[in-house]
Formats: C-alpha cells, structure tokens, sequence
C-alpha cells in the first residue's frame, strides 16, 4: 500500500495527524468552506493553496493521490461522525498555526523536450507544454549586452530586432537552453525561468495569493490584528500585516490613538496618502458638508469608492474617532469571492461584466465644492490570460447613464449585473464589524466593499485614501508576492 494511503487511513482510524495528512486536510478543510467540490481539484487550483500552506518541496508530487485517498475515505460533505469530530475540530483550531509560505513549485520531471518549429520554439519541460516566439526569445536575452542585472533593465533595443529571426543553432543541457542567433550572438536561458515566465505557465499562476472569503470562512480563519506600537517599530508586524492585507483584502490594526494625526501616521507605515478632492486626511461626520450620501445617517449598501475616477483609490482607511449613539456597524463584503460565484455558475454573465464598459459619475455642487467626474470601465477587471480578478468597479449610488452597451446587449448586462447583486447581497457574504476608537481597518477598494447600518448621535469618522502601488511596492520589499 502507498505511503500516502497508509497515513490517510492512519489519521482516519486513530484521529491523529500525520504531518502530510495534517497539511492536506487543511487543504481539503478550506476547499470544503469555499464551496469548492474536491472532486473537481486541478493541478493550478492546488498550486494556488500551496501558497497558503507550509509544505516540503517533495511533498508537492504527492499531493494529488493523497488527495484522493482522502476522498475516498471520507466521502465529500457528509455528516461528521463522532469518531471524525475530533479530527475536525483540531484542523479548525490549527488553522491559525499555519504559515504563509510563496513558493513556485519544482517540475514533476526534469525531462526537456524541445522542438523548432516555423514560427516558434515548443518547450516540453516539467509537465508543460510552452511555445515562445523566435522573436520573443532573441527580445528576453539576459545577457550582459542585452540586459543590465545590476538596474533590471534592458539593454538592447527591440526595435533593433529582425521580426521574422529564428536561431542558427539550438541546445539544451540540464537546466538551460541555449540559441545561438544569426549574428553569433548567443542567448541563455535558465529552463526553469523559462517555465515561470512562459505564458502556458502564467496562465496556470495567480498574480497575487489570495483567499476569498464570505463571513464563515473568514471567521473560521482567525486573522489576528496588527498591535500599534509593534506595527510602528517592526518589521516583521507589518509584513505579517500586509500578508494578510494581500490574502483577505482587509487588514485591522489596534491601539491607535483616536486622533487624525496618529491615524495618518500609521497610513503612512504603508503607504503615501493619495489626495483627493476630498483632501488628504479627511475627518467628518453627518453634517452633510460634502454633496455625497456617506456624510450622512443613512444606511450605505455595500459599495466600492472612487468608481467614478479613471483609476479608483487603491486602499481605504477608516478610524472611528467617536460614536455617542447607536448602529453605524461597517458591513464588508469580499466582491472576488462573489465574483467567483458568478464566473462558476454563470460563465457568460462573468465574461459580460468584464467586457462592457460603464460610466459611473460624480457631480457635486455644495457650497464652494465644484466637482464633476467620470471613470469608465468594465464592473469586473481581470487579467486577459488566467481570468483572474484584479479590479471591481461597483457602486450602484454612481453608476451612470448606461449609453456605452448596444440595445441588443443591454437585457442581457442587467441579467449579469443582477447576479453579481444577488451574490454580493447573500447574508452568509456580509462581515459586520464595528468599528471603535484605536480600531484603524484597511480597505482594498479593488477587492472588498463596504457599506455601512444607519446610526444615531454623533460619529466622527476619519481616514484616506492610500496609493495602491506604494503598498504593493513595500509588501514586494518584505518578501511577498503582491
């Protein structure tokens, strides 16, 4: 019998963890809370969660059978038996242990096969099948004339390349491909680069790790809030912080003092703060002194902000300096995860929201405010070659005029932007948090919206809006993968 079997019948029969089967129960655990049917596992989905889970580098070829000997031997979904809750309920509690850990995994086999073809190179290698253009490969040449190692810049000029070029010669070693080019130049390339930067390879790879979530699942996971005086002194903190900002779209840290000054220094741990008409630390409260509905008491259905600039704020920032009355709860709401809902029921309504671009509108006209803006774009941004989401634009308060879609494609937006609406709007999507005095939270505005319950009293709510880039660029500088 298979190792991987053995230990997934050990840890049935005795209830105790196995090392391997610790991790991909855990695995299993998050697919289960997601909805997501194991049965349907493939190679990319697994790679993905991989990056949420500690594994050994010789554990990854295994994974896929053990996968199966543990379906097999628990079924998918059924009750929980008296003998399996302790199991269960160890992996719940053990979710907070695990480590977050990028890594790219080695290839199945180190077996290359390679053949030249009229207009490309056919790359076998580790299990994928990659083509690269002749064009392309003389383009991507890293060595020293081509390409400065020391600024990460090219050298050579692309315009200078022949388009219709293809290599004189052409050999492989055990990890690196070499093309010698018409004018004797030579090119190397590390087969393992090649793999990471193919586009069969991209395709197969999410851009940024992440974890969408609805209220259980990020209930279940137990994220812990960054502490203020660590945050601002430590290092590690805020990479824990942004590791987590990158994952969930949210991110919370304490023990702030209420004031706008200590607020905007703790933005500042992450990021330059983006001004805007609104100005650059704004404090408010329900005076209405701005023409828009979040000056208010009202209730605000989940939304995300900006949507009427070209390029939405990349990251929100709220801290509720005080609140002397009732309600006022902050509802967020992960739009990637109903997103993902869509695009596994209804894969035409997910294609049509990330097709058709909309207005959506601001024009203010309140005492000496004089502001009219428009973004266009698509409700659903995503990357053309993984279908991946990278960018939500929702916001039914300042949606336009809708004049950018054919009569004959209209019914069929409202069908697909009704889903997403039905999606968004499900109780068991919604986390309701309230939000007090030292309690700052960080929005991803691409990813998460939020809303809010109406309230009484006073409530004076300060924040910003954070440069996305200057956050990604910091997270990148720590070691992660944003």
């Amino acid at each position: 019998m298979p190792v991987y079997q053995r230990e997934a019948e050990a840890s049935t029969r005795t209830g105790r963890l196995t090392p391997r089967s610790h991790r991909l129960s855990f695995c299993i655990l998050v697919f289960i809370e997601a909805d997501e049917s194991p049965r349907n596992l493939n190679y990319s989905q697994v790679t993905v969660l991989l990056s949420t889970v500690d594994w050994n580098p010789h554990e990854i070829c295994s994974i896929m059978p053990l996968a199966r000997a543990f379906f097999r031997l628990h079924g998918y979904l059924q009750p929980i038996s008296k003998t399996q809750a302790p199991l269960v309920s160890r992996l719940i509690r053990t979710q907070n242990e695990v480590k977050y850990w990028q890594y790219t995994a080695a290839p199945q086999s180190t077996s290359c096969h390679w053949q030249l073809q009229e207009e490309c190179l056919e790359l076998s290698y580790g299990g994928l099948v990659m083509h690269f253009d002749y064009v392309w490969l003389r383009d991507h040449c890293r060595s020293a004339s081509c390409y400065n190692s020391k600024t990460n810049q090219r050298n050579l000029d692309t315009s200078h390349v022949e388009l219709n070029i293809c290599p004189t010669n052409t050999r492989v070693d055990d990890e690196n491909l070499f093309l010698t080019w018409p004018d004797g130049h030579v090119t190397k390339y590390n087969l393992s680069w090649l793999a990471q930067n193919s586009y069969e390879g991209q395709k197969q790879s999410a851009m940024q790790p992440r974890i969408i979530w609805n209220s259980d699942i990020y209930a279940n996971a137990k994220v812990s809030s960054a502490n203020w005086d660590k945050f601002m002194t430590c290092d590690d903190e805020l990479k824990k912080f942004l590791r987590n900002f990158l994952l969930y779209g949210i991110a919370f840290v304490e023990g702030v003092p209420p004031t706008v000054e200590a607020t905007e220094t703790v933005t500042q741990r992450v990021s330059l703060v983006r001004e805007t008409m609104y100005g650059k630390m704004w404090n408010f409260t329900s005076d209405f002194s701005r023409g828009d509905t979040a000056y208010t008491k009202l209730a605000l259905d989940r939304h995300t902000d900006t949507s009427y600039f070209q390029e939405p704020c990349g990251i929100q920032v709220f801290h509720c300096l005080k609140h002397e009355g009732t309600g006022g709860r902050t509802l967020l709401v992960d739009g990637f995860y109903s997103a993902d809902q869509v695009l596994q029921k209804t894969p035409d309504n997910f294609e049509l929201l990330a097709r058709v671009p909309i207005k959506h509108e601001y024009i203010e006209n309140v005492s000496d405010h004089r502001n009219h803006m428009i973004g266009i774009g698509p409700v659903l941004n995503v990357y053309p070659w993984n279908n991946e989401v990278y960018m939500i634009r929702y916001n039914n308060y300042d949606r336009a005029v809708i004049n950018t879609i054919p009569h004959d494609v209209v019914k069929r937006w409202y069908v697909a932007h009704r889903e997403l609406t039905t999606e968004l709007r499900k109780p068991e999507n919604e986390l309701w948090v309230k939000l007090k005095p030292g309690k700052v939270l960080f929005i991803d505005n691409w990813r998460v919206m939020h809303g809010r319950e109406s309230f009484t009293g006073l409530r004076q709510l300060c924040g910003c809006y954070l440069t996305r880039d200057d956050v990604l660029n910091i997270a990148r500088s720590l070691g992660l993968q944003a």
